[in-house]
């Protein structure tokens, strides 16, 4: 093979996959949300009903609605949580450092499933929480946390925190501290370092994790099924109803799709925005 031909065969393995198992997969569920169904068989009309019906009825505009508040919350508290763990894994000089890394990312090891039921076993009216609540005189019945978007945004935080150390602690490890005592040794207090030095040069990483826990976060099906109900249903739960039990594939492709293009336009936003900073 000619060894300019090369660096195309490398790339054009993975453009072949990403073109087999996403474009044509989203581009086949595009489609079909502005396909006319009966009984479950596209009549081959086109049609803007299926949107219609999910942006004019409370029921579908409360779970879009929830979906996305669910994915900012989760990106916003896997980032508050992730960036003083993140911090003191890349500063510390413990002769353990190696190990706390490895226990602070240990949560991946295990399914989501079994980590969203371990939250369900200590909020359900029988849980861990209750139980000493109760015991201590707290409360006197069991407190309903369950189900709950209080429980979702505690799972799926969880669930994604150690994406978020992963991402932050990248552009930590980019960040000379030479650039914090400089800022120190000409006056600068600790809270104005971080604020004025320390935060700027990583928010790409910031912005990074908030992005990568959101787009998982309005994308999960198991924890919102497990820690939610009916009147807690997001779009993932919903496009499932739609596909499986009720046979709706026209407002589930069109939910589906509002899903992706939101999750897509919120990426080319971020990046327009990144854009900008570099050029300024």
């Amino acid at each position: 093979m000619n060894r300019r031909l090369i660096p195309y065969a490398l790339v054009a393995i993975p453009a072949l996959f990403l073109l087999v198992f996403f474009v044509l997969p989203s581009a086949s569920l595009l489609s079909a949300s502005f396909m006319e169904y009966d009984d479950s068989l596209p009549t081959g009309a086109w049609t803007l009903e299926n949107y219609e019906l999910l942006l004019s009825r409370p029921l579908y505009v409360n779970a879009i609605i929830r979906t996305f508040v669910i994915g900012a919350t989760v990106g916003l508290l896997v980032v508050a949580l992730s960036f003083p763990l993140a911090y003191f894994l890349v500063r510390t000089t413990s002769p353990w450092r190696n190990w706390l890394i490895a226990l602070s990312l240990a949560p991946l090891l295990a399914s989501v499933i079994v980590r969203t039921y371990g939250w369900w076993v200590v909020l359900n009216r029988d849980g861990a929480i209750n139980t000493m609540l109760q015991s201590l005189g707290v409360i006197d019945k069991p407190l309903l946390m369950l189900p709950s978007s209080f429980a979702i945004v505690l799972g799926l935080s969880h669930a994604l925190m150690p994406y978020g150390v992963l991402t932050i602690m990248a552009s930590l490890n980019g960040l000379n501290p030479n650039l914090e005592r400089a800022a120190m040794s000409l006056g600068a207090s600790r809270t104005r370092t971080f604020l004025a030095v320390t935060l700027p040069l990583t928010a790409p990483g910031i912005v990074g994790g908030f992005l990568l826990a959101f787009a998982i976060a309005i994308s999960a099906y198991a924890t919102p099924a497990i820690l939610g109900g009916p009147a807690t249903e997001v779009m993932a739960t919903m496009i499932r109803n739609f596909m499986v039990q009720t046979l709706d594939w026209g407002p589930g492709a069109a939910m589906g799709t509002i899903l992706i293009a939101s999750a897509v336009a919120l990426l080319a936003l971020t990046s327009r925005i990144g854009e900008r900073r570099n050029a300024a």
